[in-house]
């Protein structure tokens, strides 16, 4: 029996719609559905989320080319560069790619040439995070020229990405860079969609021409704010197997850990391999083995014992963050919608 995920698309929606209220009017929604829509589906996701958002955002071109198949027509952006196996999936399905180096362009010009399409491209530009992007005007404006050379690919937005939106100094130095960026390449084309805000930049009221929005989705926010409402969407549930009763001084599943007092627990069909961590944390005894958790407090209901309820809560269990809980916790489990 698999675990079960519970995804309610209905407080997905409200999410989006708390977003949507709180962007300015011409600003752009992107919805951000990359690994798999952080756990919750993404196919089934940016179905539910597409008359709310304008466009969609992933991380692989297979996962854009997924969510054509599952009917989205609108733009989907590919946030990381095409690799050269990539380049013809990413123009054959109409996929937006990242580009930030000469190579990145040319790949696309062959791969548009070859199927006599347009490839349609956003340059990515570094700001302060110093992970992927060109890193000041010039390079930004020679990558510019040479698109517009190449013929077949169209520049049609630039973004950055923002490190610590949390922190006023960091906050302001790059967005002022991404403005220098902002301003040169609407110099060149004043219909291109530049954006610089994912759920931080957002809450801290930045928008430029388009937010792309993940984790607020999914009912988490990447710092405390009172900006905008939002609510879990999943929660995971795990079956069980039976009840144990373990003496003071007993240890039980592997190693040598001891019952202070005398314990009883539930075995539940979730280990490591299904997602979470495996370290002993509150409410269960000793560590996951790779199938099975002893629970010693779990809340029970139709759908088993529930493992991940709130993210947050889980992450700081681990020292982590919800981002992490949630593309984990349901790796081997049945996605249930609630509609």
């Amino acid at each position: 029996m698999l675990n079960k995920a519970v995804i309610n698309l209905n407080i997905l929606k409200e999410n989006a719609l708390n977003v949507k209220s709180k962007l300015s009017k011409d600003v752009k929604f992107c919805a951000v559905v990359k690994a798999d829509a952080y756990g919750h589906g993404a196919c089934v996701v940016a179905n539910a989320l597409y008359p709310y958002v304008d466009c969609f955002a992933v991380a692989l071109p297979e996962e854009g080319v997924a969510l054509r198949r599952a009917g989205i027509d609108k733009e989907i952006l590919c946030l990381n560069p095409p690799f050269i196996r990539d380049a013809q999936l990413l123009v054959d399905y109409n996929i937006t790619c990242t580009v930030y180096t000469f190579n990145h362009v040319d790949l696309l010009r062959r791969a548009a040439k070859k199927s006599g399409a347009i490839a349609s491209v956003h340059i990515k530009f570094n700001a302060g995070m110093n992970r992927q992007g060109v890193d000041d005007i010039r390079q930004l404006n020679e990558l510019i020229e040479y698109c517009d050379k190449s013929k077949r690919v169209k520049i049609t937005g630039t973004y950055s990405h923002l490190s610590a939106p949390e922190n006023k100094n960091a906050l302001k130095s790059q967005v002022n860079k991404f403005l220098l960026a902002n301003n040169l390449v609407k110099g060149y084309n004043n219909k291109v969609i530049c954006h610089v805000s994912a759920s931080g930049g957002f809450l801290k009221g930045v928008e430029a021409d388009m937010v792309r929005i993940g984790i607020l989705l999914y009912g988490y926010k990447p710092f405390e704010s009172k900006f905008v409402k939002v609510k879990p969407v999943m929660k995971v549930y795990a079956p069980p197997l039976c009840n144990r009763f373990i003496k003071t001084g007993e240890s039980a599943l592997y190693g040598t850990h001891t019952a202070t007092a005398p314990t009883e627990v539930t075995l539940v069909r979730y280990g490591y391999a299904d997602g979470l961590f495996r370290k002993e944390t509150d409410g269960q005894f000793n560590n996951r083995c790779m199938d099975l958790t002893a629970v010693t407090n779990g809340k029970s209901c139709r759908y088993g014992y529930e493992i991940m309820g709130n993210a947050d809560q889980v992450a700081k269990r681990y020292g982590t963050i919800s981002y992490e809980v949630l593309t984990k916790s349901a790796l081997r489990a049945e996605k249930i919608y609630i509609r």
